[in-house]
């Protein structure tokens, strides 16, 4: 390669592990990261030549564009030509080397994955990925088949106060220092590496530096976190309490609930609504007075959770209906906003002349409700005497938006206004604060929390 494209001294740190481990490249903003990951890659289809078959993945089009046209340009001085062919997504070296370029998002984009083979794995700006994303990009491991003698390797990188902070956080972070080599729970071998602009010689670090600061604005440990590479301040999150790992749970059987639905109405943005059940006795771990967030329906679009398909009060009634039947109820009482729906009148009459029991929600309270969210989660990963919140993977939409909810820049105690995604959180809070009335035991009252 020429001098041009010569490593910087933090790029050449990094590619030392590239033959013994999986990088977590997860420094601060500027810092070079993205370009050390195609060093590797170039590296990684030098060495395998024709039986190199790489993945590149990103989770936005855009992005994935520019990084594109960076890899062709670095192959092409590698390798003296590249050929890239934009529909298939491919850059093909003349060594026989086939480098896929994916944007990963849903379950679409890893299904087209599907029976391929890959030999490594590269995910830039992997800290952005939203939950839906990031489980695609761990299931898309199961397509790294290398021959034997050979390591599939993946390289992923990441800025603090991203999407997926809290989960990096936890999986990479916490496990060893910088630049200490670790193994997984499978005997993988890992390593994550911190960086700062000033490691970058190739930009104007005096001038990219005031370009954060006034970015983040009033937000000190965001600025903290992309100028120091900072992982130990705050995600960002509203509730990075939550871990799937202890939350989601199969629905019980046998469990006898007291149920609620809470419900967002919405048409432009979707309409959603949480199914909840308190227990009535103890069963295992969970105690009585626990709440289960049993299922889920919404009008949101497929494609973007934040849009709503215009359905009308009468449609969503029916969703409504239909998910109680399949829970073996013929009615619950719905807790939702009560705005207008499209001929003018409010969703609880309309509900009502639907046949479906419903109400306003006795009083609205979104900082109290986020934290009493915070303090079921954190009841459950404690296992405390406090009530706790669960979630069944029967709602996956609430899975997916809970823990990537931001914490507003001004207000961080309330979430963000400007997030499009907040529905689910908000019927999951008008159940909540209706079922967190009354404690329950065998079909009534016995006092109050």
């Amino acid at each position: 390669m020429s001098a041009v494209v010569a490593p910087t001294q933090f790029q050449q740190a990094v590619l030392r592990f590239r033959s013994h481990c999986h990088i977590v490249n997860a420094g601060g903003r500027g810092s070079g990261k993205s370009f050390s990951m195609v060093l590797d890659l170039i590296d990684h289809c030098r060495e395998f030549g024709s039986d190199a078959r790489p993945l590149i993945t990103r989770e936005s089009w855009g992005g994935l564009q520019q990084l594109s046209d960076d890899i062709l340009d670095l192959a092409r001085a590698a390798f003296g030509s590249a050929q890239r062919n934009k529909g298939e997504g491919t850059i093909t070296l003349p060594n026989g080397a086939i480098i896929t370029l994916s944007q990963m998002t849903d379950e679409s984009s890893y299904s087209k994955h599907q029976g391929k083979s890959f030999s490594a794995l590269y995910a830039d700006e992997a800290g952005n990925y939203p939950p839906s994303a990031w489980a695609f990009l761990r299931r898309v491991r199961s397509n790294l088949r290398v021959a034997p003698g050979r390591r599939a390797h993946i390289h992923l990188t990441c800025n603090p106060h991203g999407r997926a902070h809290t989960v990096i956080y936890r999986e990479f972070i916490t496990r060893a220092p910088p630049w200490h080599p670790f193994q997984d729970d499978q005997g993988e071998w890992w390593v994550w590496t911190t960086s700062t602009l000033d490691d970058n010689p190739h930009i104007d670090r005096e001038s990219y530096r005031r370009q954060l600061l006034a970015s983040t604005g009033s937000d000190r440990a965001l600025a903290d976190a992309w100028l120091a590479g900072k992982w130990d301040v705050l995600g960002g999150v509203m509730f990075d309490v939550f871990d799937p790992a202890v939350h989601i749970i199969k629905r019980p059987t046998y469990a006898e609930y007291r149920m609620i639905i809470g419900a967002d109405w919405g048409t432009a943005a979707p309409a959603t609504g949480i199914l909840l059940g308190r227990l009535r006795e103890p069963l295992g771990h969970l105690r009585q007075g626990d709440i289960i967030a049993l299922d889920e329906t919404d009008t949101a679009d497929p494609a973007d959770l934040s849009l709503g398909t215009g359905a009308s009060v009468h449609a969503w009634a029916e969703q409504l209906r239909e998910m109680m039947a399949r829970n073996g109820r013929r009615s619950v009482t719905v807790v939702t906003d009560d705005a207008r729906g499209l001929n003018g009148d409010t969703v609880v009459r309309e509900l009502l002349n639907c046949q479906i029991s419903a109400h306003r929600p006795h009083r609205k309270d979104r900082v109290g409700t986020w934290t009493l969210i915070r303090s079921m989660l954190q009841a459950a990963a404690d296992g405390s005497d406090r009530p706790a919140l669960w979630i069944t993977d029967r709602c996956p939409h609430l899975i997916e938006t809970l823990p990537e909810a931001p914490r507003g820049t001004l207000r961080p105690e309330d979430i963000d206004p400007k997030w499009p995604r907040d529905h689910w959180l908000d019927g999951l809070g008008y159940g909540l604060r209706e079922l967190h009335q009354h404690r329950v035991g065998h079909g009534r009252t016995i006092g109050h929390f």
